[in-house]
């Protein structure tokens, strides 16, 4: 848990208190216990990031956000889809390359999640020069 924010490990602690797992407490937001797992871990944000926070902040009592949520760089992104349409593939076929879900490709392509080892295998498939996580950023 060591590389979890502190909100991270606040809402962590907060289930066992409440004797909660992740999948119940999406169920009661609406969410996949894979997109709450992702918010909790830090690994998703999309437009709707804040809000499933506010709730489960809401639910669980919890406060604040995670303090940092890594995504792709819009650079990285652009450059993977400029390479796609060079080499005229779609996103299955990175998918099917990579050996991954073609849902989880497009949302670390679309800058949506962070997906570490995802983004090395594009990075190696597709030969991208651009960092993924551009070092500005907070």
């Amino acid at each position: 848990m060591s590389n979890l924010s502190q909100w991270s490990k606040d809402v962590k602690k907060a289930l066992i208190d409440k004797d909660m797992t992740m999948r119940e407490l999406g169920e009661q937001l609406g969410y996949s216990t894979a997109v709450i797992s992702s918010v909790i871990g830090g690994r998703y944000s999309n437009a709707s990031y804040k809000e499933i926070v506010e709730k489960i902040n809401g639910t669980l009592g919890t406060e604040g956000m995670p303090e940092r949520v890594t995504t792709p760089s819009d650079e990285w992104c652009c450059e993977v889809k400029v390479e796609l349409v060079k080499r005229g593939m779609t996103v299955n076929d990175l998918a099917e390359q990579a050996g991954v879900s073609r849902d989880r490709m497009s949302l670390v392509i679309n800058g949506k999640m962070m997906n570490e080892e995802i983004a090395a295998k594009v990075v190696e498939l597709l030969g991208i020069g651009v960092p993924v996580v551009s070092s500005n950023r907070t």
